[in-house]
């Protein structure tokens, strides 16, 4: 930016009627693109919206990204989508997403491709196999594409649904989760896919961006009910948990099961206009919480010692899925 404006000035300065209207639009050009590669870029999860749905049920949707090539003709993304119904039904999709800048740099067009072998795209996606777009492997969806624009902190695009529903009856069951709109606001993620539209005209994915924690629990033999200078203790140090429902098994120094898990979830008490990051302890058998411990939405770090069970958890310094 600070280029830009040096630019501007010298040109005032020298008296020059215009600045050269192709440097201009690569400038503006980079500048959207570049922002919202790494505005997009990680794993987004709708656990609190899934968990607060009441009369209509919202699936739960996890989302991943990952730029999986940049250019000077635009961005190339990888988008997984995998929805889990209350039912317990599963489906998932995977699609490319080309990005590249449009109206002369103030907008952005985000295409569609379809994975001919989805198997080799999934690869791609997990880092098995590096990536390089092949036309032969992908099938543009130009009708689905999105265009859309920064407005501030915000990026919406959105796509033409009664252009894009005549390509459905090729794509399958993935064609339910097709994204038509989407919505970037800071950390929160609003997705409208096909399948979103069954649930109403104003229906939409939120998903938050997952932050990823490490860390480790020592339970005692004892469990809830260990006596003071009870020593048994069991150490488990490979805790992985994501910010948004992320759920990890405590175990005893022999693997088995303890019966007891810890979940990390952002929480919102509306009543109380409190927005925590809890970490509960979850009785297996029954499903309920048993414990808790909440902490800034923004803490980077999270734990508690209910004395037969303590608990440490850090964010990692760069998330990984």
């Amino acid at each position: 930016m600070r280029s830009v404006v040096t630019l501007i000035l010298s040109c005032l300065l020298a008296a020059c009627q215009a600045l050269p209207s192709r440097s201009g639009s690569a400038s503006a050009a980079g500048d959207a693109l570049t922002r919202l590669d790494a505005a997009l870029a990680g794993d987004w999860d709708n656990h609190e919206q899934a968990m607060q749905a009441s009369a209509i049920a919202v699936p739960r949707v996890r989302e991943g990204l990952r730029l999986a090539q940049q250019g000077r003709e635009g961005s190339a993304w990888l988008w997984r989508l995998q929805s889990t119904a209350a039912d317990k039904t599963a489906s998932h999709a995977l699609w490319l997403l080309r990005a590249t800048a449009a109206d002369n740099g103030n907008r952005v067009t985000l295409t569609p491709y379809r994975a001919l072998d989805p198997a080799a795209a999934g690869d791609m996606f997990d880092g098995k196999r590096k990536f390089a777009f092949d036309a032969a492997q992908w099938a543009e969806l130009a009708p689905c594409a999105q265009s859309g624009e920064w407005k501030n902190s915000r990026f919406e695009a959105q796509a033409s649904a009664s252009a894009c529903s005549a390509l459905l009856p090729g794509l399958g069951e993935s064609a339910a989760l097709l994204p038509l709109r989407l919505v970037l606001d800071g950390d929160m993620l609003r997705t409208v896919t096909f399948a979103d539209q069954a649930r109403g005209t104003d229906a939409a994915i939120a998903a938050r961006r997952v932050r990823w924690f490490d860390g480790w629990a020592a339970i005692n033999g004892g469990g809830p009910k260990a006596r003071a200078g009870n020593q048994d203790w069991h150490l488990q140090k490979d805790l992985h948990l994501s910010s948004e429902g992320g759920r990890a098994e405590l175990r005893w120094r022999d693997g088995a099961a303890s019966g007891w898990s810890l979940q990390l979830e952002r929480k919102t008490y509306a009543e109380r206009k409190l927005d925590v990051l809890q970490l509960n302890v979850i009785d297996d058998a029954s499903g309920a919480i048993i414990d808790y411990a909440w902490s800034n939405p923004q803490a980077t770090a999270i734990g508690f010692n209910l004395g037969w069970l303590q608990v440490g958890l850090t964010e990692q310094a760069k998330p990984q899925p």
